[in-house]
């Protein structure tokens, strides 16, 4: 081919290649697509820029219009059920049913699910995992045991889901402080440092053995009685470990004997306690004073251990006991559980449950209308000298202490009832 016709060939490819270009450009603005009125110098033709989009409000897990859904993880059909499921299953579902009663929180009702840990650490992460991913729960509320709660909360946290109140007082939920996890019982170190200057002062040349569960739940007791008794002339002459799962704590308790103890502090479960108060009065008829965990002091204890037996053991409580029949909180919680504990038996089990959903109903008052996490949380945070009709003392929270409750009475059972005596020890690092 001529060298000039190819230069002609080549000229009328290049207009085609405009006037397809400039065609496509007005057929899109006639379209109703924006040009952009730069080009590069290269000639590049503009970008389409897409109409904006309206953002939408985002959603609040487990929050609604008309509902707030809360769940816990509770040992409802094992050999601690007896002890503590009143506590969900009437103390906390009856009192957020009888505020639903009420009108509910700023037009919502509270939805509260309970799934069965079986005291369990893997059945706990399980269940705890279906709250989350499948039922989608505002917050969980409550969960209990150290060993159960300790395979689900870091996953917890992670996830950006409040865990409040949790029933084990394990230094580990609230040292450090993490914004999402507050503790329910007294951590078990400031408890059991309550415990060891009871027995510092009342045995003050005493020997002292412990009897305590192989976790953590024993070993922060263990560290709380023995910051108790520092520098006091209290000598612990034995150390007693259990396993979770053991029933019969004969061998400890015999081990203690022999050891010479004059005083015996138990960091244990509910049947295990009441275990070795049986076995020192009935198998070794030793009348040893014996002190135990706040953990102990509900109502299932005394009939475990034997009315008799149980007599005069020593323990913490931070609510308002079930004895005081006169006290308006207890009158009137009996009035809620008639109506909203599904049968449950009143005790200091449905007290503690009933206690737990007033602490989380004001909150979720204070955090307003627009509810959020983050608004919740900072409600959490700010709250100062709360007593609910139940607290023996005020609740502070801030945005360094999650503990609820760092004060606390002495309890002892007299005539079959867990009974307070002396003064409140006083621990709160919380001004109101």
């Amino acid at each position: 081919m001529p060298r000039r016709s190819y230069g002609l060939l080549m000229l009328l490819a290049a207009a085609l290649l405009a006037t397809s270009l400039l065609t496509a450009a007005c057929e899109e603005k006639e379209e109703g697509g924006e040009v952009t009125p730069e080009a590069t110098a290269e000639g590049t033709p503009a970008a389409v820029t897409p109409e904006a989009e309206t953002p939408e409000a985002e959603e609040v897990p487990g929050v609604t219009d008309t509902e707030i859904l809360l769940g816990t993880h509770f040992p409802l059909s094992q050999h601690l059920a007896a002890a503590y499921a009143p506590i969900a299953t009437a103390g906390l579902k009856g009192y957020f049913d009888y505020i639903n009663d009420q009108g509910g929180i700023h037009g919502r009702k509270i939805r509260f699910l309970i799934e069965d840990s079986h005291y369990s650490p893997p059945d706990a992460a399980e269940v705890t995992r279906k709250l989350v991913e499948q039922d989608n729960v505002f917050a969980i509320v409550s969960g209990l045991g150290t060993a159960a709660h300790g395979a689900v909360w870091k996953y917890l946290e992670e996830r950006g889901v409040p865990d409040m109140f949790i029933l084990t007082g394990a230094t580990k939920w609230t040292d450090p402080v993490v914004r999402t996890r507050f503790g329910g019982n007294p951590d078990y170190f400031t408890e059991g440092k309550i415990l060891g200057l009871y027995i510092a002062d009342t045995y003050p040349d005493g020997k002292l053995c412990m009897v305590l569960q192989n976790d953590d739940f024993g070993f922060d007791g263990e560290e709380g009685l023995l910051a108790g008794l520092e520098g006091t002339n209290v000598e612990v002459v034995g150390r007693e470990l259990y396993e979770s799962v053991e029933a019969d704590l004969t061998s400890q308790v015999q081990r203690c004997k022999s050891a010479g103890a004059d005083v015996v502090a138990t960091y244990t479960l509910p049947p295990q306690g009441a275990n070795v108060v049986k076995v020192a009065r009935e198998v070794l008829n030793w009348d040893v004073p014996i002190v135990v965990t706040g953990v102990d002091a509900v109502d299932v204890f005394i009939p475990l251990a034997g009315t008799e037996n149980a007599e005069g053991v020593v323990s913490v409580v931070f609510a308002t006991p079930i004895f005081e029949e006169d006290d308006p909180g207890i009158i009137r919680h009996k009035e809620i559980m008639a109506q909203y504990g599904g049968g449950a038996e009143v005790g200091n089990s449905t007290i503690a449950g009933q206690l737990f959903a007033e602490l989380m109903v004001e909150i979720l008052e204070r955090a307003g209308p627009d509810l959020t996490r983050d608004s919740f949380l900072d409600a959490a945070e700010s709250l100062r000298g709360f007593t609910c009709s139940l607290c023996l003392v005020p609740v502070s929270l801030s945005p360094t202490d999650h503990r609820v409750f760092e004060i606390e009475s002495y309890a002892r059972v007299e005539n079959g009832e867990w009974v307070t005596f002396g003064e409140l020890v006083n621990f709160e690092s919380t001004p109101e």
